[in-house]
């Protein structure tokens, strides 16, 4: 071991046999979804069947820089093509309709987050996923990068000892971004809880193995953002251990940018521990431990089979092979949305809620 690092739990890898490609139908091509189409592609063990998309532009793109068949509607694409599993990259409210049809014609489904906006819909989709034995992920890629890995080790280990306090920033401008004031992001309720607070609150329940108890939040409006309701969030989360939890969010602060994954501060009763660092290039960070006392310590970070949304798609693919259930599963999932629900409603209400 190297001076100054500490050894980081082994992440076993996955054995996925002898599986063959995984061939993956894609709904959605936008300025996220591309990205998802491209990495789909060029992924080994993975193919990209089709996509589906409404736009005439991104299906020409689809065809001519991917060589990929494409349709307006899903029913036809599912109609013309085989597949194994559906990908959504579209607005969250298409999520439940669009999974539904993939589930009865036997496919596993990869959503993006969030999941849904209504919890009716996601526990719907949870009870058909359990009926069918198919697999409904959701697409938290924050979960498979090697930063928060290692804090769940440290945590688990009780390394730390018992978490007396958390805190989480994560600050962003996109006032001049690829947000379209007439896009559906733009024109979303809650768009920092939707498109960010719920990775770090699925974070926060991976790190520490808890649930979210309560919430209390305010959020205000900002008239240069692109965002037509408020872009950010400042809000005290309880976990159910008691653990108080000090959340910041924006998405239209002017200077001093986190990285996406926001900074983070975990103080134990032993020692406390903190990620942050590399703001535009979010895979990259360090995590370090200050055990009281002695010399702040870099921690050594595991290794992973596959990053991010390739990581995403190699859990999907292990699952499948082995006829289990997901880390991002839709069961274990609804407790990160419901969560954000809580924070959404508790904006709404000015007052504290209990998810």
């Amino acid at each position: 071991m190297k001076p100054g690092h500490i050894g980081a739990a082994a992440v076993s890898r996955p054995s996925h046999g002898r599986v063959r490609t995984l061939s993956i139908v894609q709904v959605g091509g936008g300025f996220w979804g591309r990205g998802w189409a491209e990495i789909v592609h060029r992924t080994s063990g993975f193919r990209l069947a089709a996509l589906a998309d409404g736009s005439s532009a991104v299906r020409r793109w689809a065809t001519t820089e991917l060589g990929v068949p494409a349709f307006p509607r899903l029913e036809r694409t599912l109609d013309e093509v085989e597949a194994d599993a559906v990908l959504l990259v579209s607005p969250p409210q298409t999520h439940r309709p669009l999974a539904e049809l993939a589930l009865t014609r036997g496919l596993h489904v990869l959503s993006e987050k969030p999941l849904t906006l209504e919890l009716e819909d996601a526990r719907a989709l949870a009870a058909m996923a359990e009926r069918t034995g198919l697999n409904v992920m959701v697409t938290q890629n924050y979960r498979f990068r090697r930063q928060p890995q290692a804090l769940r080790a440290l945590v688990s280990a009780g390394t730390l000892g018992r978490l007396h306090g958390i805190r989480i920033v994560c600050r962003r401008d996109l006032r001049n971004s690829f947000i379209s004031p007439r896009g559906w992001r733009a024109e979303m309720a809650h768009p920092y809880l939707f498109e960010m607070a719920i990775h770090h609150v699925d974070l926060l329940r991976m790190i520490t193995g808890r649930e979210v108890a309560q919430v209390d939040a305010l959020a205000w409006a900002v008239p240069d953002s692109p965002f037509q309701l408020e872009p950010n969030v400042r809000a005290l989360l309880v976990l159910d251990d008691g653990t108080p939890v000090a959340y910041e969010g924006d998405f239209a602060a002017p200077g001093g940018e986190t990285s996406w994954n926001g900074e983070w501060e975990l103080v134990g009763a032993r020692a406390r521990a903190a990620w942050g660092g590399e703001v535009n290039a979010p895979l990259r960070g360090s995590v370090h431990l200050e055990r009281y006392g002695s010399p702040r310590e870099r921690v050594a970070l595991p290794r992973l089979p596959a990053l991010d949304r390739v990581g995403v798609l190699h859990e999907l693919r292990r699952a499948i092979a082995e006829g289990t259930t997901t880390e991002c599963s839709v069961a274990d999932n609804i407790h990160s949305l419901a969560a954000v629900l809580g924070l959404a409603r508790s904006v709404e209400t000015r007052s504290p809620v209990r998810p």
